[in-house]
């Protein structure tokens, strides 16, 4: 990915939230770059910043990182609307309108261009958004480009 980089202009990248990975080890890019981290990677949840950085640099490519073994692989929308239900059972209106991104199953690849392709369409790039999207595998520490 390092070679493709948009030179002069800001990369940013989109990851997980699971503190035992950081993007910046396994991504050997000789500039810093910010890291957005949200549940599973998942690009609708990074959005207002993405949109910020945009006003303020100029985004020059965004990358979707999504990893094997992922938490959000391992959890439904429902387990997680259940669980706050359980906490909270006088904002059931309220949680019953809550999306969480799910990644069902181990589909990462379809998770990752879902994303990618959603950031593509989003009307509030003033070009159309240069997004790369990929997956790291945790068990031989390499990242797979899939978008």
């Amino acid at each position: 990915i390092a070679e493709t980089l948009p030179r002069n202009q800001m990369v940013v990248i989109i990851s997980w939230m699971d503190p035992r990975l950081s993007p910046e080890q396994f991504f050997d890019f000789a500039r810093v770059m910010p890291v957005i981290r949200v549940a599973g990677g998942r690009a609708k949840g990074a959005l207002d910043t993405l949109l910020v950085l945009d006003h303020a640099f100029c985004l020059g490519q965004t990358i979707v990182v999504h990893h094997t073994d992922c938490s959000m692989t391992h959890m439904t929308n429902e387990v997680i609307k259940n669980g706050l239900l359980n906490r909270c059972p006088d904002k059931a209106t309220d949680i019953s309108k809550m999306h969480f991104d799910e990644i069902t199953g181990d589909d990462l690849e379809r998770s990752v261009k879902s994303d990618v392709k959603w950031l593509r369409v989003q009307p509030y790039f003033d070009d159309e958004i240069d997004v790369v999207g990929g997956i790291f595998d945790l068990n031989t520490g390499k990242i797979e480009i899939v978008e």
